[in-house]
């Protein structure tokens, strides 16, 4: 039994998101993948504080402590739900406060995605952390190829 490709996107509503969730969507549709869309609050983290993560529907009454994700967040998240459901795939949300490209990195080790899709400007961010050699770097620190959109 094949198994199904795990990919991870990174998603903020930009013209670069909004194309890397089209490839996804083709990438899903030809392996059987399993979409995450990430979105992240680009919020400085003090360390020494607990960091949340959350789904839209998933926080519970006993979670009180928990942030609530950002108003635009919550859009991104959304809009990548609404068009995925349109082509006929199950969306797996998910968002994170902290620095884009480390957020990207931990969620697709989180996930052990096969795959991470980002727009041009998110590859920037993670340029910033990791220099010219952007892909390779993050091949080696998630072990999953990264697709350009």
């Amino acid at each position: 039994v094949e198994s199904v490709r795990r990919i991870l996107v990174g998603y903020d509503g930009s013209d670069g998101a909004k194309r890397a969730l089209e490839r996804a969507i083709s990438e899903a549709h030809d392996s059987h993948g399993r979409i995450t869309v990430l979105s992240v609050a680009n919020m400085p983290l003090a360390l020494d504080v607990p960091r949340n993560f959350g789904t839209l529907d998933d926080i519970s009454a006993d979670e009180g402590k928990a942030l609530p994700p950002p108003p635009a967040v919550v859009a991104h998240l959304t809009e990548a739900r609404d068009r995925l459901a349109s082509s006929g795939l199950e969306a797996n949300l998910t968002w994170t406060a902290g620095e884009p490209g480390s957020a990207i990195l931990e969620t697709a080790k989180e996930l052990r995605a096969q795959v991470i899709i980002l727009g041009e400007h998110h590859h920037g961010l993670l340029g910033n952390l990791f220099g010219a050699d952007v892909d390779a770097e993050v091949q080696r620190e998630a072990g999953c190829e990264v697709i350009l959109a």
